[in-house]
Parts: C-alpha cells; structure tokens; sequence
C-alpha cells in the first residue's frame, strides 16, 4: 500500500506540473466542476479541508480566471462559486491527461486482470473515503493514515 502511495503521489505531481496546476488546485478544480455551482463551505466538507485553507487555494483559482465568485444579491454574504470556461477547458485538459495516464498503466497489465484491478481500487478508494470522514468526524481532521504520526 505504501508503494501504491508513493507511486500514485509521483504519478499526480507530474500530472499536474504538466497542467501548469498545483495538486491542491486540480482537486479543487475536479470537485468545482463535478459539484458545479457551490459555496465554499460545501467544497470544504467536500475536500476535508478548513476553509481559510480552501480560500487561499481559491482565490489563485480565480486570479488564474478558472473560477469566480458571485454574491447573492439578496444576501452579500452567501457568495456562490463557480468555474468559468476557461477553468472547465483546464478540467477537460487535465481529465484528458488523467485518462491517458491511467490507460497507459493499465496496458502494462493484462487485459483478462482490468475486472479484477478497477474493482480492488473502486474497494480501496471506498474504504479509504470511509475511514477519512470517520477521521474528520471524530476531530482528526481527516489526516492521512500513514502520514499522521
């Protein structure tokens, strides 16, 4: 499992460096555009992070021009937010980069073990979502398992 970690941590920066994004953006661009319009604190619970921290990493999306804030007009403190074209464009060209990484991997293995694979990661990545806001909910803040020592 510490492999998978390290392997998959290399494999995400280098995927994001070629995206011209930092790892923190390209989740937080990847949650925006699967949520489409929401507010900060939704995306915080969402990404298990504190909202100053989401903040910051926002407001580089949107002097990057790939998100934007909208107030509510009845209400100037509920502030939606948003992707712009320009930030759906980085969505698309990162999910692209994505697929064709993850293609790749996968025909290095045989075809008659692809079932087998995407189940085990579909259980591992349950299981890991599951113990991260088990982890969130009792004030751990969702610290990653191995890292949290």
């Amino acid at each position: 499992m510490r492999s998978l970690e390290r392997e998959t941590g290399m494999l995400l920066a280098g995927e994001t460096a070629c995206c011209s994004v930092t790892v923190a953006q390209c989740h937080l661009l990847l949650e925006m555009e699967a949520r489409g319009t929401s507010n900060l604190q939704e995306l915080a619970d969402a990404l298990a992070l504190d909202k100053s921290t989401l903040s910051r990493t926002v407001d580089s999306l949107v002097r990057e021009g790939w998100a934007e804030r909208r107030a509510d007009p009845s209400n100037r403190r509920k502030v939606s937010l948003s992707l712009t074209a320009s930030g759906q464009e980085k969505c698309n060209h990162i999910n692209a980069k994505c697929d064709d990484e993850y293609r790749s991997l996968l025909a290095r293995i045989p075809a008659d073990k692809h079932a087998l694979i995407l189940e085990a990661v579909g259980s591992i990545a349950h299981a890991m979502e599951e113990a991260r806001k088990e982890k969130a909910e009792s004030g751990n803040g969702g610290s990653p398992l191995c890292c949290a020592r």
